[in-house]
């Protein structure tokens, strides 16, 4: 999942710098905070937005708490944090998310001195341009993901899907609208059954 907030960079060219550092680095925190209850894991800090895998283990219960954690936390955006802003003059933020589902490698990347982990895979490339195509308050995630669910729906095909060539040969890869406020009944629900565990852990005897 990547979440963050929508046209930061032009408040950052508005506003004091000092403003926005701050509000960045709130926003921030409680995306982290939301990840990790929702039994999740926070992989990195992406300039006004955060990058968080849900997993291993069962590929529904982990896509299910992943899409939890956005919807939290886009309903605490709009719902708490832009009337506090308001209350203090400030302008409000906007927040939107993308996510796909599949396996993600991790590497060391950089030099023996200077080196970071990098997650490595389609599933995290194709979240990001989900995060891209998201606009404000939506929510917006790859097929891989979408398909874990065929039976509800909360998911609606979007129009123009990616399209990938090599060697003469097109495939089509496409997008999903989620409804995720009927997420938000289930998020407390299921962070109680986590009990501070990580989703991973859901199933375990």
């Amino acid at each position: 999942m990547f979440i963050d907030l929508r046209d930061f960079t032009g408040r950052s060219f508005w506003d004091p710098q000092d403003q926005v550092a701050d509000l960045a680095h709130a926003i921030l925190a409680g995306f982290i905070e939301t990840v990790l209850r929702h039994g999740g894991y926070p992989l990195g800090l992406r300039g006004d937005g955060l990058f968080a895998g849900f997993g291993p283990g069962d590929a529904q219960v982990g896509a299910s708490f992943a899409l939890a954690a956005g919807a939290f936390a886009l309903n605490a955006i709009d719902k708490n944090v832009n009337p506090r802003l308001e209350q203090r003059g400030i302008r409000p933020v906007q927040a939107r998310a993308g996510l796909d589902f599949g396996d993600i490698t991790f590497v060391r990347t950089g030099s023996p001195g200077h080196s970071e982990i990098n997650p490595v895979g389609f599933a995290a490339n194709f979240a990001a341009k989900c995060e891209k195509r998201a606009k404000s308050w939506e929510v917006v995630t790859g097929e891989n993901l979408a398909k874990l669910f065929p039976e509800t729906s909360l998911f609606t095909k979007l129009e123009r899907p990616k399209s990938y060539t090599r060697d003469g040969f097109t495939r089509y890869y496409n997008y999903y609208g989620y409804k995720w406020s009927g997420t938000l009944p289930h998020s407390e629900s299921l962070v109680e059954e986590l009990a501070g565990q990580p989703v991973s852990a859901v199933g375990i005897g």
